[in-house]
């Protein structure tokens, strides 16, 4: 859910595969749902989670700021901090 134009921003400005961080709150709702007819019929209870956008940000990712792939051939473990 993205109140106060946000929806409107995402809609016109955001495209698949761009980097966005969100701020909001997550949100969750439960209801249930029944399957089935006569004596084989259940209710299944699900439970839903939206985020509540309070601000998007599109992010900008140049090359230079991307991680790379692999490790560099020439590094000593003790440069890896891992």
């Amino acid at each position: 859910m993205a109140w106060n134009g946000l929806g409107e921003y995402a809609a016109t400005k955001l495209r698949k595969g761009d980097h966005i961080y969100v701020e909001g709150t997550l949100v969750s709702s439960s209801y249930e749902k029944e399957f089935g007819k006569g004596k084989s019929k259940i209710t299944v209870p699900f439970k839903a989670w939206q985020v509540k956008a309070d601000s998007i940000r599109k992010l900008s990712r140049t090359k230079k700021d991307q991680a790379p792939d692999k490790v560099p051939v020439d590094t000593q473990p003790a440069d890896i901090p891992f």
